[in-house]
């Protein structure tokens, strides 16, 4: 089954999407769906990324180039959009296809079958997904090393070595590190796709923590975890229920979590962003 993540405008387009791909070939899985760009970058965020992406042009926050621009070479892509406008550009940007809205069921089969003649080709050639993307679309992620912050009228570099966890409360994320916090105006979700994998794993709404911080991990009401680090926290970090199997890979070294990190769109409900 191809895992695929479809970003569409909304709802309805989306809804729509997914029956026809449900109709037209069984072997495509949709894992997640975002109505935003906001939405999709936070999914790519965790760092798992599908095997295949549909995705409309335009968005309700922006084109969706800005998505690819943040996590080039995440997968291929199948682009759907309203006129011809943008097909140049969606073919820079990992475009395997490019659809004209309304959606013909026959001419999405065709995309469809385009990308499984890529993976066979890949698989043959005993690449993963990621691997196979990464040629098509060459890739080479960097990471920050420090984060700036504000520290009496100053602005100054933080370490992410000496970096404990990041914290957001009341509109405002902190930096802490063993004996200081700093402020900083960034987002969790901006600072999550500059960070590490390997070292650094999004717990909750709340928290960013670094893998070396974390002393203790306990078992917590509802098949929860708690999780107890080096630093004192202004609250208890928990990790939910649907995450807990992805934390756990990533504190033994496996830094792609599933697709459980984000909750699913079921069709019924907005993807949480």
């Amino acid at each position: 089954m191809a895992r695929t993540f479809i970003i569409a405008a909304d709802p309805d387009s989306a809804a729509e999407l997914v029956r026809m791909i449900e109709e037209t070939d069984d072997q495509f899985q949709v894992c997640n769906i975002a109505l935003s760009v906001k939405e999709a970058k936070a999914f790519m965020a965790f760092g798992q990324f599908p095997e295949l992406i549909i995705s409309d042009v335009v968005l309700s926050d922006g084109l969706s180039f800005d998505i690819f621009k943040a996590f080039p070479g995440c997968a291929p892509i199948i682009y759907c959009a309203e006129t011809n406008q943008h097909a140049l550009k969606a073919f820079e940007n990992n475009g395997i296809d490019y659809l004209l809205k309304p959606l013909e069921r026959n001419k999405l089969q065709k995309s469809l079958k385009k990308f499984s003649q890529f993976k066979e080709l890949f698989s043959e050639s005993k690449l993963t997904p990621r691997k196979a993307a990464n040629r098509l679309f060459p890739y080479s992620a960097t990471y920050k090393s420090s984060i700036l912050a504000y520290f009496k009228d100053q602005i100054i570099p933080v370490s992410l070595e000496q970096t404990q966890y990041i914290y957001y409360n009341n509109y405002q994320v902190t930096v802490h590190t063993t004996d200081a916090k700093f402020e900083t105006r960034d987002t969790l979700n901006n600072l999550i796709t500059s960070l590490n994998p390997r070292d650094f794993f999004r717990a909750n709404r709340q928290f960013i923590i670094q893998r070396k911080s974390v002393k203790s991990i306990q078992q917590y009401f509802g098949r929860k975890l708690l999780v107890g680090i080096s630093t004192p926290t202004p609250e208890p970090i928990i990790i939910s229920k649907a995450n807990t199997t992805d934390f756990l890979k990533w504190m033994e070294g496996v830094h792609s979590p599933s697709y459980s990190a984000i909750p699913l769109f079921d069709k019924t409900a907005r993807l949480v962003g």
